[in-house]
């Protein structure tokens, strides 16, 4: 927050994430061999260690620990970055049997990393930096050059081609001054009108005849423009770009040009917003909001990043025992759960989830508190945006935020089951079936209130008043599939609603990665495709590189600037944007989905879309799940401790298979 603050002219965040802890307790118990001399170290804080029931000196950083049964307690406070303990001891330094606590009292197991280097926490900016060299000039059109000159009245505006957070470069000399405008968009740096920056204006630079070596604080950027009251020679030009230093394990590639295309903005979309988190997008503020567990299940079928996924979730964790006032968007602790779900079915591992089982039944509790006597949870105490289905939501045709809306329901349906799941796999029968049955009872009811059967279709929900609101939208639809409340058999009558654009804006926003992931659970991929192909695909076509937040079907990309009644607002590089291609392409297409943790089982049920050629992987911790087809007929290459259902046959890794394709 606070460096989004010191770049960026309009932040506002509407909840109570998780703040930074100074203080924090680890232990160990275990059995020493013989006598072991131990050494360590931490960050700038007060770190006060007692070996075998001696503690010592905090200016200490060494101790001897006795052979035979021993322990080690660690108390760090006043901390200037993350608490964490470095230890070298042999056998007491491994990652096994350490807890962590924040008060001293309640244990959990401690997150461990195999760091080698005391100098770099784990809390260390890992982006790498990228140069970015100039692509084109636009004005006066041209090629990059090796020096540009810029004189009064002839602006320079180039183009670095990617939209990036980073810190532009340049030599200059000259006469006057020279000032410097950056932006995502051509129309942004030609406006003179700072009143409708989105980030804070750079300093302007008084020139002489002595090489200035310039480097600017970091802004995101694709465009700069350089004008000047006199006349300047510019040399060295270039943008070093911040980039997670990750790679691309996910793939999707086919005999559609446009698709690879939609393929490769949406992947360097999500690129771009990984930074220590994901991102909702880089220039307006560059925090999470709930975008980041939204988007998480995209993001791992392309990076499979455990860092950042984890480190996603643990911000968005509220603080222990929530209350309405900590939550400004009611949605963002239900994808939370959600997140913290998926993230152990792509993942495989329990332990992350088990190590913070306290916030993630603190925030399950919430939800319980604010549940009627159905199940319903509305947002009349949440401020101040209660439920919050995307930025299409029509101001006239609901459903209302403030309300009990039917996705919303259907949302918390979905974080209940994910409560149970992830209860079941810590051994809590007991926590399991208390989830699981609050879930299908708050099914039942969505259906019984909300489910109309002569339209087949899921109404808006209830407004703040309680009163039935029988309008449809397309968020309820969308929902019912993705999370399990609408039956196999209606799927098509909703899809159909989707589909039809006199019934919904062609406005589209983050609920479309949950749309779009219904369209490939519902086996209509193809659905996806026509609508990936008509809203976003002329992104592309007018010359963009990165997925808007706002996305108009109507509108040219030009028209698409504007947002909160702002006239550059919007996000030019917004992670749902990119998250949602991804999953209509991998999940859809290529037909992939976990059906046990880590993909141990899988569905494989590829879509064709009228595609010829496809090849694509997903990842998984035991390797790549690889899938390819010419015409009808597939091949499947599957890991060791893979298990996939592929119609009806049930194919186990690790092998090559050939698979039909429809």
């Amino acid at each position: 927050m606070k460096l989004a603050m010191e770049r960026c002219t309009n932040v506002g965040y509407p909840a109570n994430f998780r703040q930074p802890q100074t203080e924090a307790y680890f232990r160990k118990i275990g059995t020493a061999n013989r006598d072991l001399q131990l050494r360590w170290t931490g960050p700038v804080a007060r770190i006060r260690v007692n070996v075998g029931g001696q503690t010592g000196d905090v200016t200490g950083r060494r101790g001897t620990l006795a052979s035979g049964k021993a322990d080690i307690i660690v108390h760090i406070d006043f901390s200037q970055t993350m608490p964490c303990f470095f230890l070298a001891g042999e056998q007491f330094s491994t990652n096994m049997g350490w807890e962590a606590s924040l008060d001293g009292e309640n244990w959990v197991p401690a997150e461990t990393f195999d760091y080698s280097d005391p100098a770099v926490l784990p809390d260390t900016d890992r982006d790498e930096t990228i140069t970015l060299p100039v692509v084109r000039v636009i004005k006066p059109e041209g090629p990059a050059q090796s020096a540009y000159a810029v004189e009064t009245s002839n602006d320079l505006i180039v183009d670095f081609q990617e939209t990036e957070l980073g810190s532009l470069r340049f030599d200059v000399t000259g006469e006057g001054s020279l000032c410097v405008q950056v932006g995502e968009s051509v129309d942004e740096v030609s406006d003179p009108d700072l009143r409708w920056f989105e980030q804070y204006a750079l300093e302007a630079i008084s020139l002489g005849q002595t090489r200035q070596a310039i480097a600017f604080p970091e802004r995101a950027l694709r465009y700069v423009r350089f004008s000047t009251t006199g006349k300047a020679s510019i040399s060295r030009l270039r943008f070093d770009a911040r980039r997670a230093p990750v790679e691309e394990k996910g793939r999707f590639q086919s005999n559609d040009t446009d698709l690879n295309a939609i393929w490769s903005v949406a992947v360097a979309t999500l690129r771009s917003n990984m930074h220590d988190f994901y991102l909702d997008g880089i220039r307006r503020d560059g925090l999470i909001w709930h975008d980041g567990p939204l988007t998480l299940e995209a993001f791992e079928r392309v990076f499979f990043d455990k860092d950042l996924s984890r480190q996603t979730l643990v911000a968005e964790t509220l603080p222990e025992h929530p209350d309405a006032g900590d939550v400004g968007i009611l949605d963002s602790p239900m994808y939370s759960l959600v997140g913290f779900e998926r993230e152990w079915m792509v993942r495989g591992d329990n332990s992350f989830a088990r190590l913070f089982r306290p916030r993630i039944e603190d925030m399950l509790a919430f939800l319980i508190s604010l549940q009627d006597e159905h199940g319903i949870v509305n947002a009349r105490r949440v401020e101040p945006y209660g439920f919050f289905p995307d930025w299409s939501a029509p101001k006239d045709g609901g459903p209302d935020a403030h309300g009990a809306p039917a996705y919303a329901q259907m949302l918390l349906v979905g974080a209940f089951a994910a409560g149970a799941r992830l209860a079941e796999a810590w051994g809590d029968q007991a926590a399991h079936q208390r989830y699981d049955t609050i879930a299908k009872k708050l099914k039942i009811t969505i259906r019984r209130e909300f489910y109309r059967p002569v339209e087949g279709l899921f109404c808006n929900g209830y407004d703040r008043d309680g009163k039935l609101d029988t309008g449809f939208t397309s968020f309820a639809q969308c929902f019912a599939i993705a999370f399990d409340i609408a039956e196999p058999d209606e799927y098509d009558r909703l899809i159909d609603f989707l589909n039809d654009g006199s019934k919904r804006p062609t406005r589209y926003s983050l609920s479309q990665v949950v749309e779009l992931s219904a369209y490939a659970k519902a086996g209509r991929a193809a659905d996806a495709v026509g609508r990936l192909k008509a809203a976003w695909l002329p992104l592309i076509k007018a010359g963009y590189r990165r997925f808007f937040e706002d996305i108009d079907a109507k509108k040219s990309a030009d028209q698409q600037l504007g947002m909160y009644d702002r006239k550059y607002a919007a996000s030019l590089c917004h992670a749902w944007a990119g998250a949602a291609p991804v999953m209509a392409l991998s999940q859809g297409i290529l037909g992939v989905e976990p059906l046990s943790p880590g993909y141990a089982r899988c569905r494989v049920a590829p879509q064709r879309c009228g595609l010829q050629n496809v090849e694509g992987c997903i990842p998984t911790p035991a390797g790549p799940i690889e899938i390819s087809w010419k015409g009808s007929q597939g091949t499947l290459i599957l890991p060791k401790g893979i298990v996939a259902e592929s119609g009806k046959k049930v194919l186990h890794g690790p092998g090559r298979f050939k698979i039909n394709v429809t």
